[in-house]
């Protein structure tokens, strides 16, 4: 069956890759790697499966390596490559352990086994190589007979007749005419080597085995002895694999340190535990030659930590020096997450201690140590956070300080704690940096705990308050807390530094928003009530707001509501909506305000004034037309006024049998509507004002204009009539309407001072100082105006002057 053929030649390819496959399974996978197939499997997978592939790759014929040639290069390549890959794999980060060797042998042997076929594939399928065990047995079967040249001529007739025949009789089984010489060449006898040859190469076998004997005994007998020390680490079940790869605050993490001495004496060895170079814990370890030691060792963290950290054990022989003997590391990353720490100490603000006077209201609870006198400390009130009292650390010098001088000034207490515990330090710092503090820079604020720096910063920028927010681990009995200015080396100005609220918080209370730098934002949010119209028809209505934060973003809103603009109420209390509905009392207006909270918990000040408002008119307005004056005699003013906002006031004017007249009014607010009418025939005229509110609404009101040619110009009044000195009031009101507040004079042996003082209800109100000086009797007033045609109108009138009384 041709179709067979086809694939025979990758039958051993995909064995080798199948068998690698079980070695991966039979290696790291339980159980299957406690059963006793995991040795010869495992040896299987790292002293032949590689080099075979390797092999078909590169022999991908079936004459150019006999059989036993390909198992023998077989094995000794698949030594070379293992070799090799272990070198390469503990040079890359996941080191000399089984799961990357176990998966590099099986990715070399696929990858050689796909590269076998490929190159077998370019070759006819005659030449093509292929591995069956019935042709390898009948090789080795056939070897073996092959007679010897003495042998070969014993070889009867009858045996080679009984070969003709059966040649003779395969072809008759076909049909076809037999001849002579045409039996094909797997029914010739193979001719054996001439004897010379054969001798040749059994010499030289038995020559290469008395050889390597006697290198491999030379180099026994005169081998000195090999001294060394074995350092190795093991994995929770003592393993070399499931090492601790993560770090949490105060998890210990344990490994099981292991040292062999081979050194041929005893060694009194110093062990070092470090973490990112820092030796934490240093042990003497004396071991007599061929035994061993092991011990769990525990490292824990408790600050925090970014990145990943070095965990060394660092081996060294009677002393330490500069560079250890032996040296094994695991690479750990921090995780800075305290979710695991849910004791009630970690959570409990109670169970903490308490920092004294950490409001620094009082003179009392820390205390001041400088190493020069240019910086002094002092409490000072109004310059805290929320300008309450502050601790204030100045310097006052300014120029250049000593090079090898550091200079600072701090504040310090000490802090009884019960038991060891982790807790955040929080703190307000501000500096009085601005623009043009040139050489800030060389000065820093700081905070150090227990002798250790947990928070520093530059005087370099325009921060403001800063709020601080750092994890720290208290121990058990006295920690010292610092807060201070330092100076280093350079130009300095003068600054000053402000400490306030000081305290300590449970784990659980740190933000979620701390930056690298161990500061939480401290710029509040912005946010306002969208603008509504000024007046609606509808007792409920929709009421938006929005906001926006640069930093942790807005938690929530909450929005006050008022009646009058100046006492206030919650109306929407912490809410993550952007709006709402409201609903009202008609002819009401109310007020809103908004304040928002950031995630970081920065409050907005509240709003002074409101951020919007509206009126609620739900029901038709009354409108009042006042026509002054009227009675008339050649103009009059048209006065609309509307309780809310109005598009246009019209009001239209009709003589009886006549058309009717439109006078568009005019406002300055849209509530007062102002317009005047000149009489030109007629004395007697219907006035509509028609009002177009904001919605589109149409209302009138109705009067009427007389006309009355005969009445005076002015209509003026006196009072008192009768006066002897003090202030005269006249009111004067016209008959038409004028262009401008009218002129009224006093005639008088003396200038009378006249005061304009108001206009109301179509009157001039004016006030005249009569003195002593003005004569007795009759003293006349005189109003001269001009109408809307510019027509000159006039009118006076008379009172009496009398200084008997």
């Amino acid at each position: 069956m041709p179709h067979l053929k086809k694939c025979v030649f990758v039958d051993d390819l995909l064995a080798v890759t199948l068998l690698s496959c079980l070695g991966a399974v039979f290696v790291l996978v339980p159980p299957f790697n406690e059963t006793f197939l995991r040795i010869p499997i495992a040896l299987s997978l790292f002293f032949f499966v590689p080099g075979y592939a390797f092999i078909s790759a590169l022999f991908p014929g079936n004459k150019e390596i006999s059989g036993i040639e390909r198992f023998t290069l077989s094995v000794g390549f698949s030594l070379i490559l293992t070799v090799f890959d272990g070198f390469l794999i503990s040079l890359l980060p996941w080191g000399y352990r089984p799961a990357p060797i176990v998966v590099s042998i099986l990715g070399i042997t696929t990858f050689f086994s796909i590269l076998a076929i490929f190159t077998r594939k370019l070759r006819d399928e005659s030449e093509q190589f292929s591995f069956s065990l019935k042709e390898f047995i009948r090789s080795i079967q056939s070897d073996e007979l092959d007679e010897t040249p003495d042998e070969s001529e014993e070889i009867s007739a009858a045996t080679e007749n009984r070969r003709f025949h059966r040649s003779r009789s395969k072809v008759k089984a076909k049909g076809l005419k037999y001849q002579p010489g045409t039996e094909t060449k797997t029914e010739a006898r193979k001719k054996p080597l001439p004897p010379e040859i054969e001798k040749a190469l059994v010499i030289a076998l038995i020559g290469s085995i008395i050889i390597s004997s006697a290198m491999l005994a030379y180099a026994k007998m005169t081998r000195e002895k090999e001294t060394f020390t074995m350092l190795y680490l093991l994995g929770p079940d003592g393993k070399a694999e499931g090492y601790p790869n993560e770090s949490l605050i105060n998890v210990p993490i344990t490994v099981t340190v292991g040292i062999e001495n081979h050194e041929l004496q005893s060694v009194n060895y110093i062990l070092q535990m470090k973490i990112d170079g820092e030796v934490i814990e240093e042990l003497n370890v004396p071991i007599k030659d061929e035994e061993s030691w092991q011990k769990n060792l525990t490292y824990t963290r408790h600050k925090l930590k970014s990145g990943r950290s070095k965990l060394e054990f660092a081996l060294y022989k009677n002393e330490v020096n500069y560079f250890s003997y032996r040296s094994v590391h695991l690479y750990i990353e921090n995780n800075n997450t305290f979710s695991h720490l849910n004791d009630e100490k970690y959570t409990d603000a109670s169970a903490l201690p308490k920092i004294k006077n950490g409001e620094m209201e009082f003179s009392t609870g820390w205390n001041f140590t400088s190493n020069t006198e240019n910086i002094k400390g002092s409490y000072i009130n109004g310059s805290g956070v929320d300008s309450s009292s502050a601790y204030r650390i100045g310097n006052s010098y300014e120029g250049n300080t000593s090079d090898f001088s550091v200079e600072f000034g701090e504040i310090y207490q000490n802090i009884e704690c019960k038991e060891d515990t982790m807790a955040v330090l929080s703190a307000y710092v501000n500096d009085s940096f601005n623009s043009n503090s040139q050489g800030a820079d060389a000065q820093l604020k700081y905070v150090t705990f227990n002798g250790e720096t947990i928070w520093s910063d530059g005087i370099s920028e325009d921060e403001g308050w800063q709020h601080l927010e750092v994890p720290i681990a208290l121990q058990a009995g006295k920690n010292n807390l610092t807060l201070g200015l330092n100076q280093l080396p350079g130009e300095i100005v003068p600054v000053e530094v402000l400490w306030d609220s000081i305290s300590l918080k449970p784990l659980a209370d740190l933000s979620s928003y701390v930056s690298e730098s161990n500061t939480v934002e401290t710029v509040p949010p912005t946010s306002s009530v969208l603008e509504l119209p000024a007046y609606t028809d509808n007792k409920t209505f929709t009421v938006s707001w929005n906001g926006t934060d640069e930093g942790s973003g807005i938690a929530y809103y909450s929005i006050d509501s008022s009646t009058d603009g100046v006492n206030w109420e919650t109306w929407i209390p912490k809410t993550t909506d952007n709006s709402s509905t409201f609903t009202g009392e008609h002819n009401q207006t109310y007020y809103f305000r908004s304040k928002a909270v950031d995630n970081a918990g920065n409050e907005e000040p509240e709003h002074p004034v409101p951020d919007t408002q509206t009126e609620i008119y739900t029901g038709v307005p009354k409108v009042t037309l006042d026509i002054s004056p009227n009675p008339c005699k050649t103009a009059t003013t048209f006065t609309v006024t509307y309780p809310v906002t109005l598009q246009s006031v019209v009001c239209l004017v009709t003589r009886d049998g006549f058309e009717t007249e439109s006078n568009e009014l005019t406002s300055s607010d849209g509530i007062n509507w102002i317009g005047n009418y000149i009489v030109r025939n007629g004395d007697h005229f219907y006035v509509e004002a028609v009002c177009t509110d904001i919605f589109g609404n149409t209302v009138s009101t109705f009067d009427e204009i007389l006309v009355d040619s005969s009445i005076p110009d002015f209509e003026i009044e006196i009072k008192p009539k009768i006066i002897d000195t003090g202030d005269l009031e006249i009111k004067v009101t016209p008959s038409t309407t004028l262009k401008s507040k009218p002129s009224v004079s006093v005639s008088a042996n003396e200038k009378v001072s006249v005061t304009y003082l108001s206009y109301s209800d179509g009157a001039y109100f004016y006030e005249a100082r009569i003195k002593s000086e003005i004569n007795e009797g009759d003293h006349k007033v005189s109003v001269t105006g001009y109408d809307l045609e510019s027509e000159k109108v006039e009118g006076n009138t008379t009172f009496v002057v009398d200084h008997s009384g």
